[in-house]
C-alpha cells in the first residue's frame, strides 16, 4: 500500500482514498499486473472497453488503473438514484462495479416484487444471489448473474476498508505530536 497510497489519495476525488484502496485490494491485492480469466486487468481490474472509455491506455499502469477505477466508481455512484442515501449508495455502486448496473437493477426489482425496500443494501443483498436461480433470472431484463459474488465483493471491501481506517488511526496515534509554536523549546 505505501507504494500506491499517493495515487489512491490523488485520484480518489469525492471518495475516501481508503475505500478506493480497499476496493483495489479486493480486485487485485494491489498487483498492477493482475489478470483474471475473464480478461479484466490491472490494479482495479478494468475491462478493455471500460478502460478505453476512461482514457486508460495501459491497464497495467498502476496509476492509470487507479485513476480509471476511481472515475468509474464515481460514475456508478452518480448513476444510483438520488433517493438512495449514503452509505447505501456506495454499497450499490460497488456491487454494480462487480456485477454490472443492469444486474443490480434486476436485483432491486426482485427486492421490490418481494415486498422489501429496493433502496436499502440490507434488502437488496439478500436478493442478488437469486439471480443465479432460473425461476428468478428468467423474469429479469438482464438475466443470469453471479449476484452472490457481488455480495461477497461488497462485504470484503467493507471489511478491508474498516481495517485500513483502523490501521491509519493506529499509525496516527504512534506519531509524535508536534508542540504548538508558543510551547516549542528554543
Amino acid at each position: 500500500l505505501p507504494k500506491y497510497r499517493k495515487w489512491f489519495e490523488e485520484h480518489a476525488g469525492s471518495l475516501d482514498w481508503q475505500l478506493l484502496a480497499a476496493m483495489s485490494y479486493q480486485e487485485s491485492h494491489w498487483d498492477p499486473r493482475a489478470k483474471s480469466p475473464t480478461g479484466v486487468r490491472g490494479m482495479m481490474m478494468l475491462t478493455l472497453p471500460t478502460a478505453k472509455d476512461l482514457g486508460v491506455t495501459s491497464r497495467l499502469d498502476a496509476e492509470q488503473s487507479i485513476r480509471g477505477g476511481s472515475q468509474y466508481l464515481q460514475e456508478l455512484i452518480r448513476r444510483i438514484p438520488d433517493r438512495i442515501r449514503h452509505p447505501d449508495r456506495i454499497w450499490f455502486a460497488l456491487a454494480a462495479y462487480n456485477v454490472g448496473m443492469g444486474h443490480l437493477e434486476d436485483a432491486r426489482i426482485l427486492t421490490e416484487r418481494q415486498g422489501a425496500n429496493p433502496d436499502l443494501w440490507v434488502d437488496v443483498k439478500l436478493r442478488l444471489p437469486l439471480l443465479r436461480q432460473k425461476k428468478h433470472y428468467k423474469t429479469t431484463r438482464y438475466g443470469y448473474a453471479r449476484g452472490d459474488e457481488a455480495v461477497t465483493y461488497v462485504s470484503n471491501i467493507r471489511r478491508y476498508y474498516d481495517t485500513l481506517v483502523w490501521l491509519e488511526e493506529q499509525r496516527e496515534k504512534q506519531q509524535p505530536q508536534s508542540l504548538p509554536e508558543s510551547e516549542s523549546i528554543e
